[in-house]
């Protein structure tokens, strides 16, 4: 879905439509289309997403996708190298202001005292 998404964005960005266009978009990726018309439809992630947006705000995102690695921020869409020049340099000790993101279960991956950390904040709106 998100390749989909992304390669299709300038047909659904900023488009009163955007919801029939992801509900036909999941119908061709063969995706269980009531549980998705369902998440799509329904709040029950409306809460997390505001902690999110909140948490982002407060971090000082003002558009998506934004990046952390160990706090060193990165905005906008990032190439490959960049990511791996940020990364050798805080794998080398490279140090920036921290930012601190609560490691829950709803949006968190591998060990919790990784040497890196890359934190994304992104938005399909």
């Amino acid at each position: 879905m998100h390749e989909a998404l992304f390669s299709g964005q300038d047909e659904w960005a900023g488009s009163e439509d955007a919801v029939t266009i992801f509900k036909g978009m999941a119908g061709t990726l063969k995706l269980d289309q009531t549980q998705f018309d369902s998440c799509l439809d329904g709040d029950k992630y409306a809460e997390k997403i505001q902690a999110d947006t909140q948490e982002g705000s407060a971090a000082g995102v003002t558009g998506t996708p934004a990046f952390s690695v160990n706090g060193i921020s990165l905005s906008g869409a990032q190439a490959y190298e960049t990511f791996k020049e940020t990364i050798e340099y805080a794998l080398a000790g490279g140090e920036a202001p921290s930012l601190t993101v609560a490691a829950d279960s709803f949006r968190s991956l591998g060990e919790a005292n990784a040497p890196v950390v890359i934190t994304e904040f992104s938005d399909f709106q």
